[in-house]
């Protein structure tokens, strides 16, 4: 407990206790701050995964838009397959058969 008002012990007893209820309402807060600050620290973590998904799709979603327009334009539209290879949660690599630099995010077919 801090004390953010001391008052000399000789004062009076009601200011001694004003002062410790004082400090007391003062720690409360300074644990409800604490509180909030873990909760919004969380929240824009949560945030940022987020706005990382949002990004992922929108250009998922450009390369697709691109691609069939491409394939309309060309009169091509049958059997299309659209994979994006955006990051590597769709792709199992296996052993020999690829290398995989993370250094510069790329995968090699070996």
């Amino acid at each position: 407990m801090k004390n953010r008002i001391s008052i000399d012990p000789s004062a009076p007893d009601s200011l001694l206790t004003g002062a410790k209820k004082i400090n007391e309402n003062f720690d409360q807060i300074d644990s409800k701050i604490e509180q909030f600050e873990t909760v919004a620290k969380s929240e824009i973590a949560h945030l940022h995964r987020r706005a990382d998904i949002n990004k992922k799709n929108i250009l998922e979603m450009a390369l697709e838009l691109e691609t069939v327009k491409g394939a309309v334009l060309n009169g091509l539209t049958s059997n299309i397959y659209i994979e994006s290879f955006i990051d590597l949660e769709d792709v199992n690599l296996l052993n020999g058969a690829t290398k995989h630099d993370s250094t510069n995010k790329k995968v090699y077919l070996a």
